[in-house]
């Protein structure tokens, strides 16, 4: 029974990164969404892989882990693009960006 959910949880998030594989670009808001899906369902089978009573997945478990922690990685790295790439227009007036073309010219 268990083999029969993980392999439709498989199956799932195969078609779920297939879907999405085109139209993902590093540095926008739906690829930070996106990761934050995976992490979100590797957290949920990790969660059927490890119980206390049994320790059977240990390995397994351990690179799930590995794997949440490099999409928390791409994850930050997305979000220091996205703060970085946004412009501030309420500091820009008019005036200084007249001064600004007028003084390289």
């Amino acid at each position: 029974m268990k083999k029969n959910k993980l392999t439709e949880r498989f199956d799932r998030a195969v078609k779920l990164l297939e879907s999405r594989e085109e139209g993902l670009t590093m540095g926008t808001s739906e690829y930070e969404d996106f990761l934050e899906e995976i992490i979100q369902n590797l957290k949920t089978v990790k969660k059927t892989l490890r119980s206390r009573k049994h320790r059977e997945h240990r390995k397994e478990a351990d690179r799930i882990q590995s794997a949440i922690n490099a999409m928390k990685y791409l994850s930050s790295k997305n979000r220091r693009i996205l703060n970085n790439s946004v412009v501030q227009e309420s500091s820009f007036s008019r005036e200084t960006i007249r001064n600004f073309i007028t003084k390289y010219r």
